[in-house]
């Protein structure tokens, strides 16, 4: 299978080492950790209650005889039904509340495409995106749950029997894959993987990290393009061995997106040579041509507002993404436009994703792993 520069790109970088080599986050000071045993876990958002859900990409076919397997870039990948949402409760209690969602990792479950991001709007309607990291067309091949690959789903709540049955079903509302097909945004290779959810005024918006685009949903589920993130030159890096001056491109590769005052905020990771200190925070008003918020991160994989209106970007790695410090993050702060972004929390081992709750960060940690995926809670700074 020809495997393409866009999805080389892409899962090089969000999709690392199939061993994660964990960073306790309790040698942190003000830092918590509330949840382990997580499988691949990535996304995660409050409820109007305060009750804290995260998406977990799941273990692939976890062992299941016979599975549809893939080749992938960083390797082969076995499709399963092990994607789940799961619901932290106050007491550390991990309930998965849906299950069976779409997954596609390792033969050892690490490194998975899956459920990726879950939303909640002020009405507690719920939105959660599903990846796809391959074109399109790979998943009209795919049997179920494979179908639900490339998609954002609205997940309901449906109360049946006592008060204290909660049961959960979803319903596709949007074809992100088939948008990436019919429109190909980026004018490349045709790639597409759902990541980051954020709703808006009339819809949502949702990143397309294969697409390096980001689109809006409406909620009758039509797809339009709100941005499209062009790929740049830059210098190889001593670690690939090239004449001193060789340029490379490097796509974009949008990953978080959140919504605030009129503008969508949209995190960069980079693909290839991922140069640090080269990714950048966009902001998207509708209408108009993205503009740079912040720069001079590496590896941004998910943000979020504080409550002083600070943006914190989570970086998958802080430095280099090649050698021992890869998947050695960091959470930055970033005090305003144009503003040099601060450390706040070095040594964050794989992470996936974050939200804010009052003056606390919860951030998903070893985001590639198969069943040690884990929450932790960190006080933010005044």
């Amino acid at each position: 299978m020809f495997v393409s520069m866009k999805r080389l790109a892409i899962a090089s970088a969000v999709i690392l080492s199939a061993v994660a080599q964990g960073v306790p986050a309790t040698a942190a000071p003000n830092v918590t950790v509330l949840a382990t045993g997580l499988s691949n876990p990535r996304g995660l958002a409050f409820d109007r209650d305060g009750t804290l859900y995260v998406t977990e990409a799941g273990r692939g076919a976890d062992g299941a005889a016979n599975p549809v397997c893939l080749p992938r870039p960083q390797g082969i990948g076995c499709l399963g039904a092990t994607g789940a949402l799961a619901r932290l409760d106050r007491d550390g209690t991990v309930t998965r509340v849906l299950t069976g969602l779409p997954s596609l990792a390792g033969p050892d479950g690490t490194e998975a495409i899956g459920p990726d991001d879950i939303a909640f709007n002020r009405f507690d309607r719920a939105l959660l995106t599903v990846g796809l990291s391959e074109a399109p067309a790979v998943r009209d091949g795919l049997p179920e749950p494979g179908a639900q690959m490339g998609r954002l789903l609205s997940v309901r709540r449906d109360w049946s029997g006592d008060w204290f049955s909660q049961h959960l079903t979803t319903q596709r509302i949007a074809d992100i894959a088939a948008h990436e097909a019919a429109n190909n945004p980026d004018r490349g290779e045709l790639d597409s993987n759902a990541q980051s959810v954020a709703f808006g005024p009339g819809g949502a918006a949702v990143v397309d990290a294969g697409a390096n685009s980001l689109v809006f949903v409406t909620p009758a589920g039509q797809v339009s393009t709100l941005a499209v993130f062009p790929e740049r030159q830059m210098p190889a890096p001593p670690a690939f061995n090239m004449p001193a001056g060789t340029m490379l491109p490097m796509q974009s590769v949008p990953m978080g997106v959140v919504y605030k005052d009129g503008a969508y905020y949209v995190a960069e990771l980079t693909g290839r040579p991922f140069t640090t200190g080269s990714a950048r925070i966009f902001k998207v008003v509708p209408g108009q041509e993205p503009t740079v918020y912040a720069e001079g991160l590496t590896t941004v994989v998910d943000i979020a507002f504080g409550p002083d209106g600070s943006l914190y970007a989570l970086e998958f790695t802080h430095t280099s993404m090649f050698g021992p410090s890869r998947g050695v993050g960091a959470l930055m702060r970033i005090r305003g436009e144009g503003k040099t972004p601060e450390l706040v929390l070095d040594k964050v081992d794989h992470p996936g994703g974050i939200a804010i709750r009052n003056r606390s960060a919860f951030i998903t940690t070893c985001s590639v792993c198969a069943t040690t995926g884990s929450v932790m809670k960190l006080r933010l700074p005044a």
